[in-house]
């Protein structure tokens, strides 16, 4: 019986066909491909990423998007007509989901970190700390990924103040705050499920939490004015700021960003007992405490950041960032 024949063992004569390589010129891709609209109220693009008023279009602009030209008048700024555009819509879900995962990740830092305070002599500097890191390295994070798209705000407190700036719409201000609070409160929700469904599990939130007995209101109230006024200062300073585009560059903005968050989280975390941090963002702790259904306090979130949002708009309006700008306008 003739052996079989391995076919690992078959010998050619004919060398192997050689491998073909492909070779491609790869060539820029034409900015009109890229789905993106300019937006003057882009955090980390320092008011660059609009059209200005040497742009044949400016004046249309200046009624259809008001938001993506520079200097715009309030005429345009409180017009209704962008509700109609379908793209603005999609920003403010995309704001939505970016909230929702923000406070995903951050609740599970702060719930497996929560024990910290009283486990070493530290007490609640060290949950304090893990909390103001990952605040840095998510704003930071965010900004870059949906800084081209929506603009990362992620947060009334830079949505209703970039409004007062003329920097946003009106419609577009409603459509994120109503989104960015959405998306709080679905992340809040999805967390206190992956942690057992326990509202108690989501009380201790760095940022979102005061103890009434040992924190008046009116103590909490000037904290987090403060705190989100500070916030405001560097975040226009550093990200909207034309006049610091040559400092360090859009690349660095975002890192800077990060890192006043970060600063306003901590030092409000260890300035007293029975205050963790400074909150800055409302639509994350309506949603936590929505979840964890405990409200105390959560109006000074809200009414401490507008009142930060107002007075910030004078010092803006004060040394405004174009020559020709007017609050007037």
């Amino acid at each position: 019986m003739d052996k079989a024949l391995d076919p690992f063992d078959l010998q050619t004569s004919e060398d192997p066909a050689p491998i073909r390589r492909w070779r491609t010129e790869s060539a820029p891709i034409n900015p009109s491909h890229i789905n993106t609209q300019p937006f003057v109220g882009r955090i980390g693009g320092n008011q660059l990423h609009a059209v200005s008023q040497s742009d044949p279009e400016y004046e249309k602009l200046q009624e259809t998007h008001p938001d993506a030209v520079q200097s715009p008048k309030w005429k345009g700024i409180l017009s209704l007509r962008a509700f109609r555009d379908v793209h603005l819509w999609r920003n403010a879900c995309l704001e939505g989901v970016g909230l929702c995962l923000w406070v995903f990740m951050a609740g599970l830092v702060s719930h497996g970190t929560s024990s910290l305070s009283s486990a070493t002599a530290l007490g609640p500097i060290l949950p304090v700390g893990i909390a103001a890191v990952v605040q840095f390295c998510i704003v930071t994070l965010f900004i870059f990924n949906l800084g081209p798209v929506t603009g990362a705000h992620l947060s009334p407190l830079i949505t209703f103040a970039t409004f007062l700036a003329k920097l946003t719409s009106l419609p577009r201000m409603i459509l994120y705050i109503t989104f960015q609070c959405l998306g709080g409160v679905i992340g809040a929700y999805i967390l206190r499920a992956a942690l057992g469904g326990e509202p108690s599990t989501l009380i201790f939130s760095p940022g979102c939490y005061v103890d009434p007995t040992e924190v008046p209101a009116s103590q909490a109230f000037a904290l987090e004015t403060m705190g989100a006024l500070f916030v405001l200062f560097l975040a226009f300073g550093l990200g909207l700021d034309p006049r610091n585009q040559g400092s360090f560059g859009a690349a660095l903005g975002p890192f800077l960003v990060g890192i006043a968050a970060a600063l306003a989280l901590f030092a409000g975390g260890i300035a007293r007992p029975g205050y963790l941090g400074l909150s800055c963002n409302p639509a994350r702790c309506l949603g936590l405490m929505a979840a964890s259904h405990r409200f105390t306090y959560h109006w000074v979130h809200w009414i401490g950041d507008l009142t930060a949002c107002v007075v910030h708009a004078f010092i803006y309006y004060a040394v405004p960032p174009f020559c020709n700008q007017r609050i007037q306008d």
